[in-house]
């Protein structure tokens, strides 16, 4: 197959591609930054009929751009530009076209993030496409929020977290299992009535029991302190109005507090037996 996959260069988009090209396909990487044997430039602001998708098999579309706060300009820089982006691939005729979503997508959803998401699902949805929605990716290094939760681990002898939360449960998938996944997924024809998915270990964790799992990783001894999701979100929009860098958005908090609180595993329970995080 000819697979496309936006955002190549980041930390999904990667995995992804190494994952594709392992199980032998061509992969075009489509990103801003320099990556893989066959690199186009791309950018959500870029025109996407203007990309080679002629003869393209399979489009994942992992590709977000976080620098924009208000939920207008998200709209513009991360919405309008995947669903053109999608509009284009079927145009080209892009049999199989996959977005990359997140358990923080769904009906009723507080993030800015989820919204999103979900926006931009339904669209693809009604053409026909295939959603994906991953739990929190990990690994032996990752990226993202488990990335930021590793590094608050590793240097901080005392982890400030939220505690509680509507439906403040984490589901999480290992990024093998999250990649492989998709390319089974990808090598399917779609089905009508899976094209929604969750890929995660249907067995949730809370933040607490994630934080401790990654201090006995790498056999540090933390002190965990718990603190009203208000607490820390207040200090979080404190640090973005002064333009503090912070490694954790006060719209991820959103999404960890306010979970889903009835994510489907029906289509993928059967198919993997995802690894429990460890």
């Amino acid at each position: 197959m000819r697979v496309a996959i936006t955002g190549a260069s980041g930390y999904l988009g990667t995995c992804l591609s190494t994952a594709f090209r392992e199980d032998g396909h061509e992969v075009l990487s489509l990103s801003r930054k320099v990556c893989g044997d066959q690199w186009i430039p791309y950018s959500l602001q870029d025109n996407p009929r203007d990309l080679p998708l002629d003869g393209v098999d399979v489009l994942v579309h992992a590709a977000y751009d976080f620098s924009p706060s208000s939920w207008q300009e998200i709209i513009k820089v991360n919405v309008a530009p995947s669903i053109a982006l999608f509009q284009a691939a079927a145009e080209a005729n892009v049999r199989t076209r996959i977005f990359i979503s997140s358990m923080s997508s769904f009906d009723g959803c507080r993030s800015h993030y989820g919204r999103a998401k979900r926006m931009i699902e339904k669209e693809l949805l009604q053409q026909g496409g295939i959603v994906v929605r991953p739990g929190l990716v990990w690994g032996a290094r990752s990226g993202g929020v488990m990335g930021s939760l590793e590094r608050a681990v590793a240097v901080l002898p005392a982890v400030p977290y939220p505690s509680g939360g509507k439906n403040a449960r984490q589901f999480l998938i290992h990024q093998l299992d999250l990649s492989e996944g998709l390319v089974s997924l990808a090598k399917r024809p779609p089905l009508a009535d899976q094209n929604l998915l969750s890929m995660a270990h249907p067995i949730p964790l809370s933040l607490r029991s994630i934080l401790q799992i990654l201090a006995n990783r790498t056999n540090r001894s933390r002190v965990f302190l718990p603190l009203p999701p208000q607490c820390v979100m207040v200090g979080l929009k404190l640090a973005e109005m002064v333009g503090l860098p912070i490694p954790f958005r006060s719209d991820s908090l959103v999404g960890l507090v306010h979970g889903n609180p009835n994510p489907n595993f029906d289509h993928t329970a059967a198919e993997s037996a995802f690894r429990p995080f460890s």
